[in-house]
């Protein structure tokens, strides 16, 4: 008996649960990384790990079904991270320039803000369902 695909509603709940859980480890390795580095250099090297955890949760719970990804897929999800990077870059910047946040809670801040964006980049564009013929 072939699944009914997930609402919005689901996808914008598991969206969430996986947006914060990329948070905490993206803010975990920050506050890491910043025993041994600056903010500016823990905040990038923490983003690697945080969008290849972010990418396989979307695709494997939130929004893919199982489904293997494409190249197409792969190549889009890669020009929004970097989109997603220069919005959080500004942010971060922003909020650690012009607060006194720690290196971490700015990162997160910066986070939350791009979520919306990325969402709708995920669910309407990259991976949208296929319709495929009955």
């Amino acid at each position: 008996m072939p699944t009914q695909p997930d609402s919005t509603l689901v996808r914008v709940a598991r969206f969430g649960a996986v947006g914060v859980t990329v948070m905490v480890v993206f803010s975990a390795l920050n506050a890491l990384f910043g025993l041994r580095f600056g903010k500016d250099v823990s905040f990038v090297l923490a983003y690697p790990p945080a969008i290849a955890l972010h990418f396989w949760l979307n695709k494997t719970w939130a929004f893919g079904g199982g489904r293997p990804h494409s190249v197409r897929q792969v190549l889009e999800y890669l020009a929004m991270v970097l989109v997603a990077f220069v919005i959080q870059a500004s942010v971060f910047k922003a909020l650690t320039a012009y607060t006194s946040l720690p290196g971490w809670a700015a990162a997160a801040g910066a986070n939350v803000l791009q979520a919306g964006l990325t969402f709708t980049a995920l669910h309407f564009h990259i991976f949208r369902r296929m319709h495929l013929p009955e």
